[in-house]
């Protein structure tokens, strides 16, 4: 290279050294010794050298103004230093290269590397030799000739394919054909030669292919032969490397430009042909056209570079935007892709359809789209171009709510010099209108206009006819009274009418039409007699519709306005008397009521309307006055329903009607009774859950249990409009439970310091119950101290001297927990736990009166049930209530029989499955509180399950609220560490897929083969088979005992717990499976990951020494059999809770989930959910998340619900 840096000065030298250094020369080309690059620094900047044999040695140009004096530029010194380090690069490769020469070794692997098998394509189209002969004749003689070839990717192709295309000439005519290969086959082959028969055909039906389809084969043979074509990298593998270069690019260009200015995207607003446009300027200092919008929009998708004019680049990232400009890309992606679905609805489908979308720099604004323009520009002002013929307008325009001015002169009109009148000439000008998809926009001066919706309704038939130019029409004088008493009217308010020569006109202007409408009653009817006047004279409009020549006087009437009124009264009247010239209701009595509730009215606003005596002396009453007395006499309410406006018999047919949901009842004296009155609802609610009968009712004091004291009250709250009163003792009753937490009970001395607030209300709220003599049901969400408000209860009634054993009764695991509780909190109390053998438990029942508190478990109680007659307890509790939820159990009928002063229902899922669990524990509580289980089931269950029936539920709601008192976690523990719940899903590996499908086909098989019947009689095995599928998502091995393949779940639990205890994590892992309990077990061992394990073989006793050990020590593992250990259980200790498998019912993994995060919690709480992707296990959290709200919408909180799984459930199940 020539001797160059003298040309330049010192510092422009050293300038151009350090652009070079700092990379910001690009784009350097050379040829035949000429050199171009680019230097880019603010702006880009295009350079040129070339070397020749003068004196100097080169020729130099730069684009920037510095040069353009003839002075040598630092950008020109930056591109000679990038010259000679090209020079010094390619000299390394020449000696490279002669070195490499004169190594005579085998070639590289990748020389003479093929990718498209060419023998394998040609082979795969099946070509008869005949066909292939003629194929070559037709290539050598160019009658086919290659047009492109080509490689890429197609939508359910992840390999690289190749396609090449090819013309074919016969007769003089062209003709497309098209070959798409795969690496060893064809993918498709068209030749569009319509005289090639059945040429369509054959590429569908895998006929023989054409001569011209050979012919292009050949070509391509010959192509393949000559040329390395495609590769191996898959669509996954070219998109992967194109992120990381378009990355690298993206930082080289953002280093050297620096990210100190944002970028600006500013709209121009075109107007053309009575249309909108829209098109961007985008740059930094400078603005510059966006040329194509759908390149712009994939650019910002990418985060890709992108050119703009010859010296400008912007890195498209969104952050790069300016905040208005990335509402404007928000807005162009969504005008693009509504472009792309409109051109895709254009093509048809298939290979031979080609789409190329054309560049677009405007796209139309109308509907939504003009709707989001104006919402985005609104910020700020914006370039407006008006593009209409020779006009041409440029200014900014800003937005604007406002209605346009819009005057409407209206002459007298008259043809050449004739005197006679012919009617008006009418000129409005109403601007140009774009329409959005409610309202419309104009642009008036340099504002864009967004007008009011109901005022573009009220002109819309104007602008339709003037579109912008101007509106100008004549209306004769047969149509002035249609234009006068129609048209104007309507547009009046929003119009300015300017009438010229108004008196001469007024003097044609016919009279408008007035309408009288007769109303008279009798013979169970209503008729009404339609007349329309005109000034002076009247017709009745029946005759005037019915007749052709009517005998009315008056040439112009408003006859489409009699046919509207007419349409109108038919919707009251629907009976028409020709003879009376009247309509009427045909005696029906809604149709009558309709009439007198809301037709009068519509009469009214169409005209005057003149009444009978007999039709005003009819009337809708809308309520009568009703009473309720209640008062307590001896333990029950008295009720006493009275009505001073009507006798009660005839109230009684009033519920009827209003209970087959009719909006009137016609009463005796002839008057109708608006039925929309909420105090029906409320006595027909009271009738019906108090059960009270027909003759009950009439009979008017009617004696009701004091448990529905409460809900009698709130039915009477909610209706002001029923008169009630209330004795005192009823009041004092209702006053007591409203005031609960302001009670005087006292507080244990013992427990004042331990219960938390919440547990003091909860403990005030169970001796509120006892104080009136209710029982109840504490069901606040699991680990609030359930427990621990009772015994609390318990010791109240002993420091107070009440007299009495208390009887507890718990699942067997929670036996000796409740003794430890009350060894802990209430050592002042005596228990005895009823355990032991037959006789011991025999004794320490004769002896009962010796403890303050009896402790057993439903199992013990069931056999034990002879050892409790004649014994009465003071209170009698049940705790997990649920136990008794099926009430046809010995468990539930066992608990029942006990005698007892005060009952309570401890259980943090009152309704687990069916509304039936909730009506058990009422039974034990209250029995006949909510009825015969038959009623229930009839009036509340069946309705609720089946139908959804809100009526339903809240009469359940209002049944049962006040005696459960639920609270939960969120709400009364602020302190407690968040639950953190994820599922974390797993997918299976061949084997164990294989087995799993191979199931889920015999189960699919055995059940469609089975109708009905046989379906219900052969469940239990259905279901021992859907165990089996869920035990393979657990681990094949469960049921194959050969089993050597991988287990998706089992390695997931196993990286799950490795790496929660490296964390210093303690953990509990539930399965309803012993046995796969058994088989982590082993996994723990040969990881020495120590851990406890709890099934329902573990005693009591050692149940409760482990969970004392895994609080207290280091042990990271709790092994937990659901059903064993899933209630009662307070392992603290633990923060992450893994359920190895889903059960139906979510309630029941949230209390064992709940066994770590309760009270004495002080660390946050993960839990993990591990399901089988794509599996029975999913469809299992799909119904526990669908059918969790039974519980909520009862009592607020959540609960599952399996239903009884009928045939087409289980084969959903199976899908």
């Amino acid at each position: 290279m020539k001797e160059w840096k003298s040309r330049f000065q010192k510092n422009t030298l050293r300038q151009g050294e350090e652009y070079y250094k700092r990379d910001r020369v690009f784009e350097l080309e050379e040829h035949e010794g000429t050199y171009t690059a680019a230097v880019v620094e603010r702006d880009r900047y295009n350079v040129r050298i070339t070397e020749y044999e003068e004196k100097d040695g080169y020729r130099m140009t730069c684009s920037c103004p510095h040069a353009k004096s003839g002075s040598c530029c630092k950008h020109m010194a930056a591109v000679l230093y990038a010259i000679e380090e090209y020079e010094e690069q390619k000299k390394s490769m020449r000696e490279e290269e002669q070195k490499m020469s004169r190594k005579k070794e085998v070639p590289q692997a990748m020389d003479g590397y093929v990718y498209f098998d060419e023998a394998k394509i040609r082979e795969s189209l099946h070509l008869s030799p005949d066909i292939e002969k003629r194929g070559r004749i037709l290539a050598a003689q160019k009658k086919v000739t290659m047009e492109s070839i080509d490689t890429g990717f197609v939508e359910g192709y992840k390999e690289m394919l190749g396609i090449i295309e090819g013309k074919g000439i016969e007769k003089g005519r062209e003709f497309p054909i098209e070959i798409v290969f795969a690496r060893n086959r064809v993918v498709s082959s068209d030749c569009y030669n319509y005289s090639c028969v059945g040429s369509y055909y054959r590429s569908y039906m895998d006929r023989e292919k054409c001569e011209h389809i050979a012919a292009l084969m050949e070509i391509l043979s010959d192509y393949l032969k000559q040329n390395q074509l495609g590769d191996a990298t898959d669509q996954g593998g070219i998109q992967l490397i194109f992120s990381f270069q378009q990355n690298q690019a993206n930082r080289t260009i953002s280093n050297v430009m620096g990210d100190d200015e944002s970028i600006t995207l500013k709209p121009r607003l075109v107007k053309k042909d009575g249309r909108l446009s829209v098109s961007f300027k985008i740059g930094q200092k400078k603005l510059l056209l966006v040329k194509d919008l759908f390149e712009f929009d994939e650019n910002v998708r990418n985060s890709a570079m992108g050119s703009y004019g010859s010296s400008m680049q912007l890195n498209h990232r969104l952050e790069n935007f300016t905040e208005q400009g990335r509402r404007w890309i928000e807005f162009i992606g969504s005008l693009v892709r509504e472009e792309r679905e409109f051109d895709n609805r254009l093509v048809e489908s298939g290979n031979y359809m080609k789409k190329t979308l054309a560049k677009r720099n405007e796209m139309r604004l109308f509907g939504w789209r003009l709707d989001q323009f104006y919402e985005i520009a609104s910020a700020e002002p914006f370039s407006y171009e008006e593009k209409e013929g020779e006009d041409k307008k440029k200014c900014e325009l800003t937005c604007r709510e406002g209605n346009p001015r819009i005057t409407m002169e209206i002459h007298k009109n008259r043809f050449d010099k004739d005197k006679t009148f012919h009617g008006i000439s009418v000129e409005c000008d109403i601007p140009l209108l774009f329409y959005g998809v409610k309202t419309a926009y104009y642009i008036h001066g340099n504002i864009l206009y967004r007008m009011e919706e109901g005022f573009l309704k009220q002109i819309r038939p104007l602008a339709r006819q003037s579109r912008g130019r101007g509106l100008s029409f004549m209306i004769g004088r047969n149509k002035l009274s249609d234009f006068y008493y129609t048209v104007l009217p309507q547009i009046r308010n929003v119009v300015d009418v300017i009438e010229e020569d108004g008196e001469e006109i007024g003097r044609y202007l016919p009279p408008e039409a007035e309408f009288i409408f007769y109303l008279d009653a009798g013979e169970n009817n209503i008729t009404c007699r339609p007349r329309v006047r005109y000034g002076e004279t009247e017709g009745g409009l029946v005759e005037l519709e019915d007749s052709e020549n009517p005998s009315f006087p008056l040439a112009r009437r408003e006859e489409h306005k009699e046919r509207e009124i007419m349409f109108l009264l038919r919707q009251w009247f629907p009976y028409i008397n020709e003879r009376k010239q009247e309509m009427h209701c045909g005696k029906e009595e809604e149709c009558m009521y309709r009439v007198l509730s809301k037709g009068v009215d519509e009469l009214l606003a169409m005209g005057e309307v003149r009444c009978t005596k007999r039709f005003s002396s009819l009337k809708i009453t809308k309520k009568i006055r009703m009473s309720v007395g209640v008062s307590v006499s001896s333990g029950l309410l008295d009720l006493d329903i009275a009505t001073e406006d009507l006798p009660v018999e005839e109230l009684l047919e009033v519920l009827n009607s209003y209970n087959s949901r009719k909006k009137y009842h016609r009463l005796k004296n002839g008057d109708f009774l608006d039925m929309e009155d909420n105090s029906y609802e409320m006595l027909s609610e009271m009738m019906a859950s108090l059960h009270l009968s027909p003759k009950d009712f009439i009979k008017g004091n009617v004696k009701v249990p004091l448990y529905r004291t409460l809900y009698l009250d709130k039915l009477l709250e909610e209706n002001e409009n029923v008169y009630s009163e209330r004795d005192r003792h009823f009041k004092n009753l209702v006053r007591g439970f409203k005031t609960v937490n302001d009670s005087d009970f006292q507080l244990p001395s013992a427990l004042a310091r331990v219960l938390r607030n919440y547990q003091k209300n909860g403990y005030r709220w169970l001796r509120t119950l006892e104080n009136f003599q209710f029982g109840g049901i504490l069901a606040d969400d699991m680990g609030l101290g359930k427990t621990l408000q009772v015994i609390a209860v318990l010791l109240s009634a002993k420091q107070e001297g009440r007299k009495g054993v208390s009887l507890v009764v718990a699942p067997a695991s929670l036996v000796f927990n409740w003794g430890e509780e009350i060894h802990k909190f209430a050592p002042e109390l005596t228990f005895a736990l009823i355990s032991g053998t037959q006789e011991e438990r025999r004794r320490k029942l004769e002896n009962y009166e010796e403890a303050d508190v009896l402790i057993t478990s439903y199992d013990l109680l069931k056999r034990d049930a002879p050892f409790y007659e004649g014994k009465e307890f003071l209170y009698q509790i049940i705790d997990e209530a649920q136990y008794i939820k099926n009430h046809q159990t010995v468990a539930a009928k066992a608990v029942k029989v006990i005698k007892s002063q005060t009952r309570f229902a401890l259980t943090g899922t009152p309704i687990e499955n069916r509304l039936s669990e909730l009506w058990s524990i009422f039974d034990y509580l209250m029995p006949g509180f909510l009825y015969k289980y038959e009623v229930f089931r009839r009036e509340i269950e069946a309705p609720i399950v089946k139908n959804q029936d809100e009526t339903a539920m809240e009469r359940l709601k209002k049944m049962t609220a006040p005696f459960i008192l639920r609270r939960l976690k969120a709400d009364v523990l602020k302190d407690l560490p968040d639950k953190i719940e994820k599922t974390h899903y797993v997918r299976f590996e061949k084997k164990q897929q294989e087995l799993y499908d191979a199931q889920v086909v015999h189960m699919r098989q055995q059940i469609a083969m089975q109708d009905g019947d046989e379906f219900q009689k052969n469940k239990l095995k259905i279901l021992a088979e859907l165990t089996r599928l869920r035990q393979i998502c657990c681990d094949p091995s469960l049921c194959f005992e050969n089993y050597k393949g991988e287990s998706a779940k089992l390695e997931a639990c196993q990286e799950l717990i490795q790496r929660a205890s490296e964390g210093g994590h303690k953990i509990l892992l539930f399965s309803q499976f012993v046995t796969m309990l058994e088989i982590i077990r082993q996994k723990l061992d040969e990881n020495g990951i120590s851990y406890y394990m709890i099934t329902g073989e573990t005693s009591k006793e050692k149940r409760l020494k482990l969970v004392k050990n895994f609080n207290e020590n280091d042990t990271r593992v709790f092994l937990i059999s659901l059903k064993a250990g899933g209630v009662g259980l307070n392992l603290t200790g633990a923060d992450v809770v893994i359920h190895y498998d889903p059960w139906w019912n979510i309630a029941v993994q949230n209390q064992a989930t709940d066994r770590a995060h309760r009270i004495g919690q002080d660390k946050k709480v993960t839990v993990y959910q591990l399901i089988a992707k794509a599996s029975v296990e999913e469809k299992i959290r799909q119904i526990q998340e669908s059918k969790k709200d039974l519980l909520e919408q009862v009592v607020g909180s959540g609960a599952g619900q399996l239903g009884t799984m009928s045939k087409e459930d289980f084969l959903e199940l199976l899908e």
